[in-house]
């Protein structure tokens, strides 16, 4: 077994001023800006997942929308073009000042407003959302099961939320994995009982990066009240992986044709898990299930 890699089960050594910090850099913000929607085919298929997202959460017309780590608001603007009130949340003033100058510029200001907190400790918003949006935020956060209990206390009955999430089975980390035996690497690896996670001492980087075994999210998930409706590839190869726009744009085009297709979840690093909050007085929905989801 690789000497760097560690098995734990406890949270990770990042602290939550640490993390904080961290993420106050803008020059990780725009490290992942450019990687993740630099060029067009990536806006593209953004766009399109989006979509595919939009059916799967089934949000009522003028619902209201909690976007969970935000960043510089591209997938909150995307909720309120659609005519949704919507909410982005973030750590980082830098990205939350770039979401509202982008509001403000579509003049969508009315439909999205964005707001500094912490998913650990959201105390100052009210339980009252009909979907909540999670793309690739529980991964950086050490206690990411607070951030999830925070979530699902502010969903309404009946509404759902979207998790996005790497995925331990994925073809990808297994080649991670191969490849780590041979070549040194800067981060070093913590396996825990809810995924492996990557840590990082560079500055420039989220000090920790989580490979979710999707099971136990989804388990997690109905020990706070919801009910697993869906679980689909959102992307088979993560575009941080790949140097350049070429590379990334190859892999943009099979991530594009993986999702189109809806092949299987599993082999794909990124995977979309979609919960719906059970009412209190009818849980008698998890009766209806196929494969351990609802049918949506």
């Amino acid at each position: 077994m690789d000497a760097q890699i560690k098995r734990t089960s406890a949270l990770s050594n990042t602290s939550p001023a640490d993390l904080v910090e961290r993420f106050q850099n803008p020059e990780l913000h725009d490290r992942w800006e450019t990687v993740y929607r630099d060029t067009r085919l990536q806006r593209r298929f953004n766009d399109v997942l989006f979509e595919r997202f939009l059916n799967l959460m089934r949000i009522p017309v003028g619902g209201r929308v909690l976007d969970a780590g935000c960043g510089v608001g591209d997938h909150t603007l995307r909720f309120a073009r659609a005519g949704f009130r919507c909410v982005g949340i973030d750590l980082s003033n830098y990205t939350l000042e770039q979401a509202r100058q982008r509001a403000t510029a579509e003049s969508l200001d009315l439909n999205a407003q964005f707001l500094r907190q912490d998913l650990a400790e959201l105390t100052d918003l009210e339980e009252d959302f009909d979907a909540i949006h999670c793309r690739g935020v529980l991964m950086h956060m050490p206690d990411w099961e607070s951030a999830l209990t925070e979530l699902c206390r502010l969903l309404k009955p009946g509404g759902r939320i979207l998790i996005m999430e790497n995925n331990s089975a994925s073809l990808e980390f297994l080649l991670v994995r191969m490849i780590r035996q041979v070549r040194k690497s800067e981060s070093t690896l913590a396996w825990t009982q809810d995924g492996v996670e990557f840590h990082l001492d560079d500055y420039d980087q989220a000090p920790v990066t989580r490979i979710a075994h999707i099971p136990v999210l989804i388990e997690k998930m109905r020990q706070h009240g919801l009910q697993p409706v869906a679980r689909i590839a959102a992307e088979f190869w993560d575009l941080n992986r790949f140097l350049g726009k070429l590379m990334r744009n190859a892999a943009v085009v099979f991530n594009r044709t993986y999702a189109g297709l809806h092949l299987p979840a599993r082999f794909a690093i990124t995977n979309a898990v979609v919960g719906e909050k059970v009412h209190r007085q009818n849980k008698c929905a998890e009766r209806f299930t196929v494969g351990g989801f609802a049918r949506t």
